[in-house]
């Protein structure tokens, strides 16, 4: 019996050394890729050191856009603070917790999200992504209602039946799961469990609140950390690291396949930090690719096009929903903040579709009635698909271009519009 308790004794004196170890060391670094950069992002907000001056915040594609430091050439700092795959909800509590954090209050917050994240509302809840059975998110009792009556109606016994499974791998997966399981770190990592409570309310919240629970624990939270910090070769970082970082950042090396990632989770992660530091925020994410696997996406992105062209749908239009960008101005006028929007540019062959265009018409309707706000355009708003990889992220030439003409054309707007304010 004896000897029972003291194997339990040191098991739980294992996990409480494991779980404090956790705590004060900085495991991050040895974490995946996607949830490191998240965990950096977080971590310099919470440090309160923020300063920049004008402030943008966006999705995957606007990761791609460099910060500026106030100089000579610079009128006002500017930080990029895009994250990938956050959804529309978090734009807010973002900047509430940035300034909440101790952080300077920026002179400007510059959108530059995709239309998906701000024509469209805030979107079905997490729980239901697809909106097959609701399109908003509902109250604890509402939800029990609803899932009574279904289970009189589609009889309690019968196995539901999932329309949405894929097979891959000689496995089957719920669609909305493995979306959850790729993308579902940028919430918990983003915020912690007290925030996450106070963005989310009825069957949404329990929802996120079950998934982050778990991550209350550091040692689970960087479970994957723990699990690559036993290799020894995510260990071992080059001495030359930032000069390659540097290296990596032609196009012409990127091309040649010379700057995949380190073998060491350690250095792949300590060079995403280098670039994201010495360029304010910025990250374009497609230049971690193979030049092989770009080939080959590109070359699907121009077969969907040619299919796009030969088998044109019928027009279809639903008229926005701009809740997202109206709360946003709402919410950085109350902070005694300006708001800008910049439209970023797309496919050609996508951005020129009557769809596209009538988006785009009615956004500057939008930006008419609220004069306090300013909508910002780059020299063209249609890039050629080659400087795209997919639907959405530019390659390491359109962020070189889209680079350029930001720095060149786009700021110098903002920076008028924000002395004149």
């Amino acid at each position: 019996m004896r000897s029972k308790f003291l194997g339990i004794g040191l098991t739980l004196l294992f996990f409480l050394v494991l779980e404090i170890t956790v705590r004060v060391t900085g495991i991050h670094y040895l974490e995946q890729p996607e949830i490191f950069f998240v965990n950096l992002k977080k971590n310099f907000v919470e440090s309160g050191k923020g300063d920049a001056d004008i402030v943008v915040l966006g999705d995957s594609r606007s990761m791609a856009l460099a910060g500026y430091a106030k100089d000579q050439k610079t009128e006002y700092s500017v930080y990029n603070h895009s994250l990938p795959a956050m959804g529309p909800k978090y734009y807010r509590f973002f900047l509430d917790k940035y300034l909440q954090k101790g952080n300077k209050k920026p002179k400007m917050v510059l959108f530059a999200a995709s239309p998906k994240l701000y024509a469209e509302g805030y979107g079905p809840p997490l729980y239901d992504p697809d909106a097959k059975v609701v399109k908003e998110n509902e109250s604890i009792a509402t939800y029990l209602g609803r899932r009574w009556n279904e289970g009189i109606e589609k009889n309690f016994f019968r196995t539901q039946t999932k329309p949405n499974v894929i097979s891959y791998s000689g496995k089957q997966e719920d669609a909305n799961q493995i979306l959850w399981e790729f993308f579902g770190h940028r919430y918990l990592h983003q915020f912690t469990f007290s925030e996450l409570a106070e963005q989310y309310s009825g069957v949404e919240r329990l929802f996120i609140l079950s998934k982050a629970t778990p991550l209350l624990y550091e040692s689970y939270r960087f479970h994957g950390a723990i699990r690559n910090a036993l290799s020894q070769t995510n260990w071992k970082v080059d001495k030359n690291y930032q000069a390659r970082s540097v290296f990596c950042e032609s196009c012409e090396n990127i091309e040649a396949g010379l700057c995949k990632p380190a073998s060491s989770q350690l250095e792949d992660n300590l060079t995403i930090e280098d670039q994201i530091n010495r360029h304010f925020g910025k990250y374009n994410i497609s230049n971690r690719l193979k030049p092989e696997l770009v080939l080959f996406s590109k070359q699907l992105v121009e077969k969907d096009l040619e299919w796009e062209k030969k088998n044109r749908p019928p027009y279809q239009y639903k008229k926005p929903d701009f809740t997202v960008l109206k709360d946003l101005i709402d919410y950085t006028r109350s902070q005694g903040i300006a708001f800008g929007m910049v439209y970023m540019p797309w496919i050609k062959e996508r951005q020129e579709t009557r769809e596209s265009l009538d988006l785009l018409s009615d956004l500057k309707q939008f930006f008419s009635e609220h004069p306090e706000a300013k909508l910002f355009f780059f020299p063209e708003s249609s890039y050629p698909s080659e400087r795209f990889v997919d639907n959405i992220h530019y390659d390491c030439r359109g962020e070189k271009r889209v680079n350029e003409e930001f720095r060149q054309f786009v700021l110098p707007q903002v920076f008028r519009f924000l002395s004149s304010k």
